[in-house]
């Protein structure tokens, strides 16, 4: 089941129902947004992060909140985020982080845990103008979504769609990969300026990873090491920054802060269990 925390007046999900014949019609297609280079020299910079804070079960918020400050980015996608739950004490992790990192901060629910929520989040220096949840095929195991949020940052000619998604852990891929393809269909409705941030549980050249492939352009560099988790020792590589592939980027650069590189002050491994992937880049086709 898939659903938007977004309303629309009942006249055109009628209209919708009974005139479209599926995804790619000509009024999906319909953006403000016009194709558009700049050289690298007037391209706008964007600085984003990808970062799981376990909930707050590694450290401290306090601790978290000095990380993502030291991340210094303008918009990052956080996974397994708390609201009221006995496990983080009743606080509502997304309302102290931004109280501790003065970002805005917006929440989307996965699912009711432990009296409270527990879901993903995304945090950004700019105004967050709207947010959606897609539900993500899951079975009977944990529920997944992708939390959509759109951000009025500088510099761009429209608010930059950010997606970001936490896929399920099992070992074998066919769960993952459908809620990938629901992803992506619901990913692909939206025009303008996308990126797809989080922690896909799966590694690279994966079934996962080739499905992602199909509809985002991974953030990669083979003088980097991505491996991402566990923080104190990293063995593979589960998070990810990826682009929409209607923009194309300058990388300037990636940071993957492993147990013995210093980035922002802060000890990784003691914060959370996954490294955070952090690129700064120049968009130089939208």
């Amino acid at each position: 089941m898939k659903y938007k925390h977004l309303l629309l007046p009942l006249s055109l999900i009628v209209s919708a129902t009974a005139f479209a014949g599926g995804h790619r019609e000509p009024y999906q297609a319909q953006t403000d947004l016009i194709n558009k280079t700049f050289s690298v020299e007037e391209a706008p910079t964007l600085r984003v992060a990808t970062f799981n804070m376990a909930a707050g079960r590694v450290s401290s918020l306090t601790e978290i909140a000095k990380a993502i400050k030291a991340l210094n980015v303008d918009i990052v996608a956080i996974q397994e985020v708390d609201v009221l739950t006995a496990r983080s004490g009743k606080v509502d992790q997304p309302k102290k982080l931004a109280e501790l990192t003065g970002l805005n901060v917006e929440f989307g629910r996965a699912i009711d845990f432990e009296g409270g929520q527990y879901g993903l989040a995304v945090a950004s220096k700019h105004p967050i103008l709207k947010t959606a949840i897609t539900e993500l095929p899951s079975g009977e195991r944990e529920q997944r979504i992708a939390f959509e949020a759109h951000v009025d940052v500088p510099g761009f000619d429209a608010p930059i769609t950010i997606f970001n998604a936490h896929l399920d852990t099992k070992e074998d891929p066919t769960m993952r990969v459908e809620q990938v393809r629901e992803l992506n269909d619901t990913a692909i409705d939206s025009r303008g300026i996308k990126l797809l941030l989080g922690d896909m549980n799966d590694v690279p050249h994966s079934a996962t990873y080739q499905e992602l492939s199909r509809y985002w352009n991974v953030v990669s560099d083979e003088a980097v090491d991505f491996r991402s988790w566990p923080a104190s020792n990293p063995e593979i590589q589960v998070d990810y920054v990826m682009t929409g592939k209607a923009q194309k980027w300058h990388v300037e650069n990636i940071t993957v802060p492993q147990n013995n590189m210093s980035y922002g002050d802060i000890n990784w491994p003691a914060v959370t269990d996954h490294l955070p992937i952090i690129v700064e880049m120049k968009m130089i086709e939208q």
